[in-house]
């Protein structure tokens, strides 16, 4: 994660050297050899910082180390930051329109009046002086302490073996007898048949593999078994020797040099007389050239054979072509204790488990069908005798016990599998909260915020989200998926104990706190750079914050009735915000306006579900950086801030069930970096000069995915709709429209938008808008009744609570 952070700043760092122009220069000027230094000391840690993440879970030396260097790291790319927008500033003319220039990191908004006020105020050769001594200090930590060289022992994928007690192992017997139901058929095809245990680390696949491989009838249908532990580094040689000793030891010592060619051969020329069945723990190779010639020298084998498989990946079977792919679900909590309890109460007496199975039964529900964390936390009890003991673990937030590595230890091993710039993007789940639905548009959003995705092209940034998340997804860190009616995800979950294990990652640097009545949130002991605010009251504020600076990300969230008023200071100070969500409180514009000057840094701005805001500031449209904006489900917003062309690096805009909203501002067609516009609605009778019409839409080229629109207006006007150009959004996979008039027919909209044969249209007339809208205005009907409902229940609560506290009073009195 670390090796990801420096390789972004280097690529910044590279735009400093190489930039000679005249105002850019300036900005550093008299720190040329600081800053080549610090490209050094970069470019030289980076060879080291993915063994030292990897080290950092074992020895707190090396943890502490790299959190450091995760700080200075954050500085240099603030640092960077503020070179990018100032030389922006230099770059943009008097009446404050942009240079044609295009800068690879997207400028920030313009807030300095002349170029000498940006070498006095912004001295960023002294800010990269600073950030190089710190950068020294670290190499220096690294030299004196040995901290990257010395050996530390690794978390190791264990080597697993057929031998187990099938006793021990619970809650997978329907799924056993399925799987052997499969292989006791004897198929006849070209290939030998491969079924192949598809699930996250600590699931059971293992176990599951052990019951089927040691069953009676596999071991009486199959002529040879064999089990083979194939994880990384995967080593066809050795795996085919290992096969080989297995079916004919005599042969395999015969070869005096037994290269991979001999072995092959040996192994075919046996299998010719074998059905067998060969089991495969833990891959984790998706590489067509490693089983290439493995799979070619199994073909020999009798009708009847078959491959069974177990892997954290589903590539893994797409590259095997698996007929059968069995992803294996979570236990019930039942079956969880039944685990537990097997080792927990080993030993012990029916006494001592009828005083502790309650706990017991809490604690087994924390393990979130896993058996593996069963498993683990039932030998921890092993040795704690009493109810206080158990509860101690019942009360301990397992990312932050003892036992946590333990725990997470077969989770550690995919995460280390991760390339280093998927790793932070895992990492960054952390700020949402336990079986939180996450919208993967948004989340790809929040990542690009972060600078995780930096790529050449102006639409690769999306793509390479897409591919991180496919990535982590095919590698069960996601699931729960809701998909559209093409198949493609729209959103998923985290498994708790996988959103734990993010925790764990990121402890310090993502926080989430719930936060008190008139209470002060002390973050001074924490690196903290991610922030998630619960406000569970709307009297919560006036909210006083320490150390809070330094934040990249602030997620505020309440219950629909909190007001924004006490949170002008929060993000008035945290003034290097690449993140900032409000959701679910009350906001007047004024209150948006109010600290968005200081945002320079600010890529996504997030009002979801806010009630009272009618009206978007202008001051939103100051933040020329912004890359996305989600307003989705604000009910009151009636008015988009006219200047909205202005946000020329916006490339997501979200204004989905927003029923209120009715301006649209003509602005929106120059916004040509949109990639995503979900929910809006258009002109199709005319092109006047304040309103968004359908032939605005003619230059957003880049626009993808789906598009839902509504078209409003008294008739169809051709050439406006004929200038939308729907067949150059090549990136366009499906369009819904919506028919808000009478006057105006389907079938002349499609013909005047004549849409591509590729792109995937559905027209939706006047008299089926109608109930889609009246279902829309329902919906908003209920919220708002729910509001109004807790807003009078708080009032009793309050009541009855002042009443009972003056009649105590006066009693005592």
């Amino acid at each position: 994660m670390a090796e990801a952070i420096v390789s972004a700043i280097l690529e910044q760092m590279t735009a400093i050297t190489i930039d000679k122009a005249i105002e850019a220069w300036s900005l550093v000027q008299g720190a040329e050899k600081e800053v080549k230094r610090l490209e050094t000391n970069f470019k030289a840690l980076r060879l080291e910082l993915e063994d030292a993440e990897e080290k950092e879970y074992v020895d707190k030396r090396v943890k502490h180390w790299l959190d450091k260097f995760r700080d200075v790291s954050y500085d240099m790319e603030d640092v960077l930051d503020e070179w990018e927008t100032a030389v922006q500033h230099l770059q943009t003319d008097p009446s404050g329109s942009a240079s044609v220039r295009k800068w690879k990191v997207c400028p920030f908004v313009s807030c300095f009046s002349s170029g000498s006020q940006v070498v006095r105020r912004y001295n960023i050769a002294t800010k990269i002086k600073k950030v190089n001594e710190e950068v020294d200090e670290i190499v220096k930590d690294k030299v004196r302490f040995e901290l990257i060289k010395r050996k530390i022992k690794q978390p190791k994928r264990p080597e697993t073996t057929s031998f187990v007690d099938v006793s021990e192992l619970i809650g997978r017997d329907a799924m056993k007898e399925e799987i052997i139901s499969i292989l006791l058929c004897d198929y006849k095809c070209r290939n030998v048949p491969t079924i192949t245990l598809v699930g996250m680390g600590g699931i059971g696949k293992t176990a599951l593999a052990q019951l089927i491989y040691n069953d009676h009838r596999i071991q009486t249908h199959f002529s040879k078994t064999i089990w083979v532990c194939a994880s990384d580094p995967f080593d066809q040689t050795q795996i085919a020797r290992a096969i080989l000793g297995d079916l004919d030891p005599d042969s395999l010592i015969s070869l005096k040099t037994p290269t991979l060619q001999s072995v092959l051969s040996k192994i075919s020329e046996r299998l010719t007389r074998e059905k067998f069945l060969f089991v495969f723990d833990d891959v984790w190779t998706d590489r067509d050239q490693d089983w290439e010639t493995l799979k070619v020298a199994f073909k020999y084998g009798m009708p009847g054979s078959c491959i069974l498989v177990t892997t954290r990946k589903e590539s893994v079977a797409r590259r095997l072509e698996s007929p059968h792919v069995v992803p294996l679900q979570l236990l019930s909590e039942e079956m969880c204790w039944l685990i537990l309890s097997q080792k927990a109460f080993s030993g012990r007496s029916q006494a001592s488990r009828e005083i502790l199975e309650d706990i017991g039964r809490e604690i087994a529900n924390k393990c979130k069908g896993l058996p593996l964390a069963a498993k683990t936390i039932g030998g921890l009890l092993q040795d704690k005798k009493g109810r206080e003991e158990w509860q101690d673990v019942l009360n301990n937030v397992i990312w932050k016990s003892s036992f946590a590595h333990e725990i997470f230890s077969p989770l550690l091993l995919s995460y280390h599998d991760l390339p280093s710039p998927i790793r932070q993007c895992l990492s960054y789940c952390a700020i949402f909260p336990n079986s939180f639905t996450i919208y993967k548009d948004e989340l790809i959003q929040c990542w690009m915020a972060q600078g995780y995705l930096n790529s050449d092209g102006n639409r690769r940034r999306e793509l390479k989200g897409e591919d991180y998340f496919k990535y982590l997804a095919t590698r069960s860190f996601f699931q729960d998926f809701e998909k559209d009616t093409s198949g493609s995800i729209i959103s998923c979950k985290m498994h708790d104990m996988v959103h734990e294990f993010v925790q764990f990652l990121t402890e310090h640097r993502f926080v989430t706190e719930v936060v008190a009545r008139n209470s002060t949130l002390d973050l001074s002991s924490k690196r903290v750079r991610h922030l998630r605010l619960e406000i569970p009251s709307w009297d919560a504020s006036p909210l006083s914050t320490c150390l809070i600076e330094k934040l990249r990300s602030l997620v505020v969230v309440s219950d629909g009735l909190s007001s924004g008023d006490g949170l002008q200071d929060l993000f008035s100070r945290s003034k290097l915000l690449r993140f900032l969500e409000f959701d679910w409180l009350r906001l007047r514009p004024e209150q948006i306006a109010g600290g968005m000057k200081n945002l320079i840094h600010l890529r996504y701005l997030s009002l979801i579900s806010c009630s009272g805001l009618e009206n978007l500031p202008e001051s939103v449209c100051e933040l020329i950086n912004l890359q996305s904006l989600n307003l989705r489900d604000c009910l009151d917003l009636k008015k988009l801030a006219v200047g909205m062309g202005k946000l020329i690096n916006l490339r997501y805009l979200c204004i989905k069930e927003c029923p209120r909203l009715s301006y649209y501002p003509k602005g929106i067609r120059h916004l040509t970096s949109l990639t995503r516009l979900s929910g809006i609605r258009m002109r199709v009778d005319q092109s006047d000069g304040n309103e968004f019409s359908i032939g605005d839409l003619e230059n957003l080229d880049l626009l993808g995915g789906s598009l839902c629109v509504e078209l409003i207006g008294d008739a169809l006007n051709w050439a406006e709709a004929n200038r939308a150009k729907l067949h150059n959004k090549i990136h366009l996979k499906r369009t819904d429209i919506w028919i808000c008039s009478p006057n105006i027919k389907k079938e002349e909209v499609l013909k005047a938008l004549n849409p591509p044969s590729t792109l995937l249209v559905e027209l939706f007339d006047y008299q089926k808008w109608l109930p889609f809208n009246e279902a829309r205005i329902q919906r908003m009907k209920i919220r708002e009744k729910l509001i109004v409902a807790r807003i009078v229940s708080r009032a009793a609560l309050k009541f009855i609570a002042d009443c009972s506290s003056g009649s105590g009073k006066s009693t005592s009195d």
